[in-house]
């Protein structure tokens, strides 16, 4: 049982998951364009209940599969004083770039209006269905796209190496977000590389768990609220 959840959740991440995102993301666009005020925090509620489900098979796999938890990146990191070095770095690069940003905010929801305006939250409400889904982001997706992918590509092609497993899962993570488009699912993949050495350098999810949900959490940061719900997104000509 246990290697069929795993070669079914393994299908999940490499196939289903980038045409899943990209119907219910276009699904939701199509309701927030016809003027549905709630279609952003249903988006929200549908890929957390997502984040919810890929958590438990993978921690199904660890407590109920057989699979130790180093082997999944569920363990203690190699060095706390690395891996907090670390996190401390990347966190004031991360607020220092949404301060930064932060003035320019019209101009990016703007810009992003066609691609991303499904995913920049507008109202209270918004944000911390936001805020929640970016915490899901970093624990399912690290999961699933590190944890879990890492070991079934060690386990299932032996002769794989580490650096092309941080190749191929960052491939994978990049297509899951395909959804935002050719040209955003490039630097997802890339960012993908980056949360990758993260864990292997680190020898735990715990590091890339953090920078991944603070790094969604930004978004918070660099978009401030607004008292009413921003414009429908327009459809592409």
């Amino acid at each position: 049982m246990a290697h069929l959840i795993a070669h079914l959740l393994a299908a999940y991440a490499i196939v289903v998951a980038p045409s899943l995102s990209c119907f219910t993301y276009q699904k939701a666009k199509k309701h927030f364009q016809a003027g549905d005020p709630m279609a952003k925090v249903r988006l929200y509620r549908e890929w957390i209940a997502e984040q919810a489900v890929t958590t438990a098979l993978v921690l199904g796999l660890w407590r109920f599969g057989g699979i130790s938890g180093t082997s999944l990146g569920i363990t203690t990191p190699f060095s706390w004083l690395w891996s907090a070095a670390a996190l401390v770095v990347v966190t004031v690069l991360l607020v220092w770039t949404a301060v930064r940003l932060r003035p320019k905010a019209s101009k990016i929801r703007k810009r992003f209006q066609d691609s991303l305006g499904m995913l920049f939250p507008d109202s209270p409400q918004d944000r911390n269905w936001f805020g929640a889904l970016s915490i899901g982001a970093g624990i399912s997706e690290e999961l699933v796209f590190r944890g879990f992918l890492m070991y079934y590509l060690s386990a299932y092609i032996p002769h794989i190496n580490t650096a092309e497993k941080v190749l191929l899962t960052s491939l994978v993570f990049g297509l899951a977000h395909i959804y935002q488009g050719w040209r955003r699912s490039i630097p997802t993949g890339i960012v993908g590389i980056v949360l990758a050495l993260l864990y292997v350098f680190s020898g735990s999810l715990l590091l890339p768990i953090v920078v991944h949900a603070l790094a969604d959490w930004r978004m918070l940061l660099i978009l401030p609220s607004n008292a009413t719900p921003a414009e429908p997104v327009e459809s592409a000509a």
